[in-house]
Protein backbone atom coordinates (compact mmCIF):
# COMPACT_ATOMS: atom_id res chain seq x y z
CA UNK A 1 0.00 0.00 0.00
CA UNK A 2 2.81 2.43 0.88
CA UNK A 3 4.57 1.64 -2.40
CA UNK A 4 1.34 2.56 -4.16
CA UNK A 5 1.36 6.00 -2.57
CA UNK A 6 4.97 6.45 -3.74
CA UNK A 7 3.97 5.96 -7.38
CA UNK A 8 2.00 9.20 -7.19
CA UNK A 9 5.28 11.10 -7.51
CA UNK A 10 7.22 11.27 -10.80
CA UNK A 11 10.19 8.97 -11.27
CA UNK A 12 12.75 11.80 -11.10
CA UNK A 13 11.53 12.92 -7.70
CA UNK A 14 11.59 9.34 -6.40
CA UNK A 15 15.20 9.00 -7.58
CA UNK A 16 16.10 12.18 -5.70
CA UNK A 17 14.53 10.79 -2.54
CA UNK A 18 16.43 7.53 -3.00
CA UNK A 19 19.72 9.42 -3.35
CA UNK A 20 18.97 11.56 -0.30
CA UNK A 21 18.18 8.49 1.79
CA UNK A 22 21.58 7.10 0.83
CA UNK A 23 23.30 10.36 1.73
CA UNK A 24 21.51 10.42 5.11
CA UNK A 25 22.29 6.75 5.89
CA UNK A 26 18.59 5.91 6.24
CA UNK A 27 18.34 2.17 5.65
CA UNK A 28 14.78 2.20 4.32
CA UNK A 29 13.34 1.41 0.93
CA UNK A 30 12.74 4.64 -0.98
CA UNK A 31 9.19 3.74 -2.04
CA UNK A 32 8.26 2.77 1.53
CA UNK A 33 9.67 6.05 2.85
CA UNK A 34 7.92 8.15 0.18
CA UNK A 35 4.64 6.31 0.69
CA UNK A 36 4.90 6.82 4.46
CA UNK A 37 5.42 10.57 4.26
CA UNK A 38 2.62 10.94 1.70
CA UNK A 39 0.20 8.94 3.85
CA UNK A 40 1.20 10.76 7.04
CA UNK A 41 1.04 14.09 5.20
CA UNK A 42 -2.55 13.37 4.16
CA UNK A 43 -3.47 12.59 7.77
CA UNK A 44 -1.82 15.78 9.06
CA UNK A 45 -3.52 17.87 6.34
CA UNK A 46 -6.93 16.39 7.17
CA UNK A 47 -6.45 17.14 10.88
CA UNK A 48 -5.40 20.74 10.20
CA UNK A 49 -8.21 21.38 7.71
CA UNK A 50 -10.78 19.83 10.06
CA UNK A 51 -9.64 21.88 13.03
CA UNK A 52 -9.70 25.06 10.98
CA UNK A 53 -13.22 24.31 9.74
CA UNK A 54 -14.39 23.77 13.33
CA UNK A 55 -12.72 26.91 14.68
CA UNK A 56 -13.81 29.14 11.78
CA UNK A 57 -16.89 27.35 10.52
CA UNK A 58 -18.73 30.63 10.04
CA UNK A 59 -16.02 32.01 7.78
CA UNK A 60 -14.55 29.00 5.98
CA UNK A 61 -16.05 27.76 2.73
CA UNK A 62 -15.52 24.33 1.23
CA UNK A 63 -12.95 25.75 -1.16
CA UNK A 64 -11.04 27.38 1.71
CA UNK A 65 -10.99 24.10 3.64
CA UNK A 66 -9.69 22.25 0.58
CA UNK A 67 -7.08 24.97 0.03
CA UNK A 68 -5.91 24.71 3.64
CA UNK A 69 -5.67 20.91 3.21
CA UNK A 70 -3.61 21.30 0.04
CA UNK A 71 -1.28 23.94 1.53
CA UNK A 72 -0.71 21.86 4.67
CA UNK A 73 0.06 18.75 2.63
CA UNK A 74 2.52 20.58 0.37
CA UNK A 75 4.23 22.27 3.32
CA UNK A 76 4.59 18.93 5.11
CA UNK A 77 6.22 17.31 2.07
CA UNK A 78 8.49 20.33 1.63
CA UNK A 79 9.59 20.18 5.28
CA UNK A 80 10.46 16.48 5.05
CA UNK A 81 12.40 17.01 1.82
CA UNK A 82 14.31 19.96 3.23
CA UNK A 83 15.07 17.97 6.39
CA UNK A 84 16.72 15.31 4.24
CA UNK A 85 18.62 17.92 2.20
CA UNK A 86 19.89 19.77 5.28
CA UNK A 87 20.89 16.53 6.97
CA UNK A 88 22.82 15.42 3.89
CA UNK A 89 24.47 18.85 3.58
CA UNK A 90 25.40 18.81 7.28
CA UNK A 91 27.10 15.47 6.82
CA UNK A 92 28.92 16.76 3.74
CA UNK A 93 30.06 19.92 5.55
CA UNK A 94 31.53 17.88 8.40
CA UNK A 95 33.39 15.67 5.94
CA UNK A 96 34.73 18.66 4.01
CA UNK A 97 36.06 20.22 7.23
CA UNK A 98 38.13 17.15 8.15
CA UNK A 99 39.03 16.12 4.60
CA UNK A 100 42.39 17.99 4.56
CA UNK A 101 43.50 16.10 7.70
CA UNK A 102 42.48 12.79 6.12
CA UNK A 103 44.42 13.55 2.93
CA UNK A 104 47.54 14.62 4.84
CA UNK A 105 47.44 11.48 6.99
CA UNK A 106 47.03 9.30 3.91
CA UNK A 107 49.95 11.11 2.25
CA UNK A 108 52.11 10.44 5.32
CA UNK A 109 51.16 6.75 5.25
CA UNK A 110 52.17 6.50 1.58
CA UNK A 111 55.48 8.26 2.24
CA UNK A 112 56.19 5.76 5.01
CA UNK A 113 56.13 2.97 2.44
CA UNK A 114 52.56 1.73 2.63
CA UNK A 115 50.68 0.72 -0.48
CA UNK A 116 47.71 2.87 -1.50
CA UNK A 117 45.09 0.42 -0.27
CA UNK A 118 46.93 -0.11 3.02
CA UNK A 119 47.32 3.64 3.48
CA UNK A 120 43.59 4.05 2.89
CA UNK A 121 42.72 1.50 5.56
CA UNK A 122 45.16 2.96 8.10
CA UNK A 123 43.75 6.45 7.53
CA UNK A 124 40.43 5.54 9.15
CA UNK A 125 40.50 7.07 12.64
CA UNK A 126 37.71 7.52 15.22
CA UNK A 127 38.24 11.29 15.29
CA UNK A 128 37.18 11.43 11.64
CA UNK A 129 33.62 10.52 12.64
CA UNK A 130 31.41 9.93 9.62
CA UNK A 131 34.35 9.66 7.26
CA UNK A 132 35.86 6.86 9.35
CA UNK A 133 32.84 4.72 8.53
CA UNK A 134 33.21 5.38 4.81
CA UNK A 135 36.97 4.74 4.88
CA UNK A 136 36.47 1.45 6.73
CA UNK A 137 33.79 0.44 4.24
CA UNK A 138 36.07 1.24 1.30
CA UNK A 139 38.99 -0.56 2.95
CA UNK A 140 36.95 -3.72 3.53
CA UNK A 141 35.79 -3.68 -0.09
CA UNK A 142 39.40 -3.37 -1.30
CA UNK A 143 40.47 -6.29 0.92
CA UNK A 144 37.56 -8.31 -0.52
CA UNK A 145 39.00 -7.84 -4.01
CA UNK A 146 37.22 -4.74 -5.25
CA UNK A 147 39.30 -2.25 -7.22
CA UNK A 148 40.26 0.74 -5.12
CA UNK A 149 38.83 3.25 -7.60
CA UNK A 150 35.38 1.70 -7.40
CA UNK A 151 35.57 1.53 -3.62
CA UNK A 152 36.46 5.21 -3.49
CA UNK A 153 33.72 6.19 -5.95
CA UNK A 154 31.16 4.42 -3.79
CA UNK A 155 32.03 6.84 -0.99
CA UNK A 156 30.60 9.67 -3.09
CA UNK A 157 27.25 7.84 -3.18
CA UNK A 158 26.98 8.12 0.61
CA UNK A 159 28.30 11.68 1.02
CA UNK A 160 26.80 14.57 -0.93
CA UNK A 161 29.93 16.68 -1.38
CA UNK A 162 31.35 18.10 -4.59
CA UNK A 163 34.68 18.65 -2.82
CA UNK A 164 34.90 14.99 -1.85
CA UNK A 165 33.83 13.88 -5.32
CA UNK A 166 36.48 15.99 -7.07
CA UNK A 167 39.12 14.82 -4.57
CA UNK A 168 38.24 11.16 -5.09
CA UNK A 169 38.41 11.52 -8.87
CA UNK A 170 41.77 13.27 -8.54
CA UNK A 171 43.10 10.40 -6.42
CA UNK A 172 41.85 7.86 -8.95
CA UNK A 173 43.54 9.75 -11.79
CA UNK A 174 46.75 9.86 -9.77
CA UNK A 175 46.62 6.13 -9.15
CA UNK A 176 45.92 5.30 -12.79
CA UNK A 177 48.59 7.67 -14.10
CA UNK A 178 51.21 6.30 -11.74
CA UNK A 179 52.18 9.72 -10.42
CA UNK A 180 53.48 10.58 -6.97
CA UNK A 181 50.26 10.20 -5.05
CA UNK A 182 51.59 11.50 -1.72
CA UNK A 183 52.49 14.89 -3.22
CA UNK A 184 49.12 15.06 -4.98
CA UNK A 185 47.30 14.38 -1.71
CA UNK A 186 49.35 16.99 0.15
CA UNK A 187 48.69 19.65 -2.52
CA UNK A 188 44.99 18.84 -2.55
CA UNK A 189 44.83 19.16 1.25
CA UNK A 190 46.58 22.55 1.08
CA UNK A 191 44.19 23.80 -1.60
CA UNK A 192 41.14 22.75 0.41
CA UNK A 193 42.50 24.50 3.50
CA UNK A 194 43.23 27.67 1.54
CA UNK A 195 39.74 27.57 0.09
CA UNK A 196 38.28 27.26 3.61
CA UNK A 197 40.28 30.29 4.75
CA UNK A 198 39.02 32.37 1.83
CA UNK A 199 35.43 31.27 2.46
CA UNK A 200 35.80 32.23 6.13
CA UNK A 201 37.01 35.71 5.18
CA UNK A 202 34.10 36.15 2.77
CA UNK A 203 31.59 35.07 5.44
CA UNK A 204 33.10 37.56 7.89
CA UNK A 205 32.75 40.37 5.34
CA UNK A 206 29.09 39.64 4.61
CA UNK A 207 28.11 38.94 8.22
CA UNK A 208 26.85 42.50 8.73
CA UNK A 209 24.57 42.17 5.70
CA UNK A 210 23.10 38.96 7.11
CA UNK A 211 22.56 40.59 10.51
CA UNK A 212 20.83 43.58 8.86
CA UNK A 213 18.50 41.34 6.84
CA UNK A 214 17.71 39.23 9.92
CA UNK A 215 16.97 42.35 11.99
CA UNK A 216 14.80 43.89 9.25
CA UNK A 217 12.72 40.71 8.83
CA UNK A 218 12.56 39.70 12.49
CA UNK A 219 12.33 43.07 14.28
CA UNK A 220 11.76 45.99 11.91
CA UNK A 221 8.89 44.59 9.84
CA UNK A 222 6.78 43.26 12.77
CA UNK A 223 7.41 46.48 14.70
CA UNK A 224 6.03 48.59 11.86
CA UNK A 225 3.14 46.20 11.24
CA UNK A 226 2.25 46.18 14.94
CA UNK A 227 2.14 49.98 15.14
CA UNK A 228 0.30 50.45 11.82
CA UNK A 229 -2.35 47.80 12.52
CA UNK A 230 -3.02 49.29 15.96
CA UNK A 231 -3.41 52.81 14.56
CA UNK A 232 -5.58 51.73 11.61
CA UNK A 233 -7.74 49.54 13.87
CA UNK A 234 -8.41 52.45 16.21
CA UNK A 235 -9.19 54.81 13.34
CA UNK A 236 -11.55 52.21 11.84
CA UNK A 237 -13.31 51.82 15.18
CA UNK A 238 -13.77 55.60 15.32
CA UNK A 239 -15.43 55.52 11.89
CA UNK A 240 -17.63 52.61 12.95
CA UNK A 241 -18.65 54.28 16.22
CA UNK A 242 -19.29 57.84 15.17
CA UNK A 243 -21.32 59.11 12.28
CA UNK A 244 -19.21 61.49 10.24
CA UNK A 245 -21.06 64.60 9.05
CA UNK A 246 -21.56 64.69 5.31
CA UNK A 247 -20.84 60.98 4.81
CA UNK A 248 -23.47 58.52 3.87
CA UNK A 249 -23.88 55.07 5.35
CA UNK A 250 -22.04 53.40 2.46
CA UNK A 251 -19.09 55.78 2.79
CA UNK A 252 -18.92 55.09 6.51
CA UNK A 253 -18.83 51.34 5.84
CA UNK A 254 -16.15 51.80 3.20
CA UNK A 255 -13.97 53.66 5.69
CA UNK A 256 -14.27 50.81 8.19
CA UNK A 257 -11.53 48.15 8.09
CA UNK A 258 -11.91 44.97 10.10
CA UNK A 259 -9.18 44.59 12.78
CA UNK A 260 -9.25 40.85 12.14
CA UNK A 261 -8.50 41.41 8.47
CA UNK A 262 -5.60 43.72 9.33
CA UNK A 263 -4.09 41.18 11.72
CA UNK A 264 -4.49 38.37 9.17
CA UNK A 265 -2.91 40.48 6.45
CA UNK A 266 -0.01 41.47 8.73
CA UNK A 267 0.64 37.85 9.76
CA UNK A 268 0.60 36.72 6.13
CA UNK A 269 2.99 39.51 5.17
CA UNK A 270 5.31 38.62 8.08
CA UNK A 271 5.26 34.95 7.07
CA UNK A 272 6.26 35.83 3.51
CA UNK A 273 8.92 38.26 4.78
CA UNK A 274 10.35 35.60 7.10
CA UNK A 275 10.39 33.05 4.28
CA UNK A 276 12.32 35.19 1.84
CA UNK A 277 14.39 36.79 4.59
CA UNK A 278 15.67 33.38 5.68
CA UNK A 279 16.48 32.40 2.09
CA UNK A 280 18.32 35.68 1.49
CA UNK A 281 20.36 35.21 4.67
CA UNK A 282 21.32 31.75 3.39
CA UNK A 283 22.45 33.22 0.06
CA UNK A 284 24.45 35.97 1.74
CA UNK A 285 26.14 33.67 4.28
CA UNK A 286 26.75 30.49 2.31
CA UNK A 287 25.77 31.22 -1.29
CA UNK A 288 22.86 28.75 -1.19
CA UNK A 289 19.19 29.41 -0.56
CA UNK A 290 18.63 26.06 1.13
CA UNK A 291 21.15 26.89 3.86
CA UNK A 292 18.79 29.66 4.96
CA UNK A 293 15.79 27.35 5.49
CA UNK A 294 16.86 26.78 9.09
CA UNK A 295 16.48 30.51 9.77
CA UNK A 296 12.85 30.65 8.60
CA UNK A 297 11.26 29.12 11.76
CA UNK A 298 13.40 31.41 13.95
CA UNK A 299 12.33 34.48 11.98
CA UNK A 300 8.68 33.40 12.13
CA UNK A 301 8.76 32.99 15.90
CA UNK A 302 10.61 36.27 16.50
CA UNK A 303 8.50 38.31 14.06
CA UNK A 304 5.16 37.04 15.40
CA UNK A 305 6.34 37.54 19.01
CA UNK A 306 7.40 41.13 18.29
CA UNK A 307 4.20 41.84 16.34
CA UNK A 308 1.84 40.72 19.10
CA UNK A 309 4.04 42.24 21.82
CA UNK A 310 3.80 45.63 20.10
CA UNK A 311 0.02 45.33 19.73
CA UNK A 312 -0.45 44.33 23.37
CA UNK A 313 1.98 46.98 24.56
CA UNK A 314 0.32 49.77 22.63
CA UNK A 315 -3.11 48.56 23.71
CA UNK A 316 -2.11 48.74 27.39
CA UNK A 317 -0.43 52.15 27.12
CA UNK A 318 -2.93 53.75 24.71
CA UNK A 319 -6.26 51.94 25.20
CA UNK A 320 -7.99 54.09 22.60
CA UNK A 321 -7.76 57.37 20.80
CA UNK A 322 -9.54 60.26 22.38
Amino acid sequence: MLEGFAKILPGKIRKKYKALLGYCDIALDADVFIGSIIGFGIIVAIIVATNLSVLFSFEFSSFTIFLSFLITFVLFQFMIYMWLVLRADGKAKFVENILPDVLMLMAMNIRSGMTTDRALIMTARPEFGLLEKELNRAGKQVLAGKEIKYALLEMTQHIRSKTLESTVRMIIEGIESGGELSSLLQQTADEIQNSKIIQGEVRANVLMYAIFIFFAAGIGAPLLFGISTYIVSNISQQFATFHVSGMGQQATRAAFVSPGFLTTFAMAALAVTSLFGGLIVGIVKNGEEKSGVKFIPILLIISFAVFFAVKVGLGSVFPSFS
